[in-house]
């Protein structure tokens, strides 16, 4: 099967609070989408229901407190980009939901349906210190039946929340490596584990 074969639904999901995610998570959507019927969508809009849909998710998010952010974490990532006088913006719209919450809601997969997990976190300490997103992600989607496509992935912000140099670059590199292993599983068939 040729390289430009489309693997039929694919969601990217995110959750972000000042930016750095959903630059991310686009990213990785431009590297999907010429093998896929892709969706990018936030996880305050995602419908759980749909995502077993998907032959393949990606999710992202923040690290907040070691792993993912809740309610708490949230308010306090609100009243930090209150205080910024504007170099900050708040994007998350409902702080009482997030992809915490949504992984919560997520059916168990009633088909083979692969997934990869990937986080931004604080480049100033290493992950033993900061904890992942990914990992806790790459955890709960798993326990729901769900198949790893790839290891988590971390993806690094400086103190202001912004990505650092080459992260933009690093995501499109990790798309480009999913990709791959997607058309690896297309050729195998969706039905079997892509190769390790």
């Amino acid at each position: 099967m040729s390289g430009t074969a489309t693997l039929s639904r694919v969601v990217v999901l995110y959750e972000s609070m000042f930016g750095a995610t959903r630059h991310v998570a686009a990213t990785i959507a431009d590297q999907l989408r010429p093998f896929a019927e892709l969706t990018l969508v936030d996880a305050a809009d995602a419908d759980p229901a749909e995502l077993v849909q998907a032959a393949f998710i990606v999710a992202g998010a923040p690290t907040h407190a070691f792993g993912l952010s809740s309610e708490t974490t949230r308010k306090e990532a609100r009243a930090t980009a209150e205080r910024s006088h504007g170099d900050l913006v708040f994007e998350w719209a409902d702080v009482s939901h997030g992809l915490r919450e949504l992984l919560r809601a997520l059916p168990r997969a009633s088909k083979p349906t692969y997934f990869a997990a990937f986080s931004t976190r604080s480049a100033k300490a290493q992950r033993l210190f900061t904890g992942s997103a990914a990992r806790r992600i790459d955890r709960d989607i798993r326990a729901a039946g769900y198949l790893p496509l790839s290891p988590p992935h971390d993806f690094l912000v400086d103190a202001s929340h912004r990505l650092i140099d080459r992260q933009l670059l690093d995501a499109a590199e990790w798309g480009q490596h999913l990709a791959s292993r997607l058309n690896l599983g297309r050729e195998r068939q969706l039905g079997q584990r892509p190769p390790g």
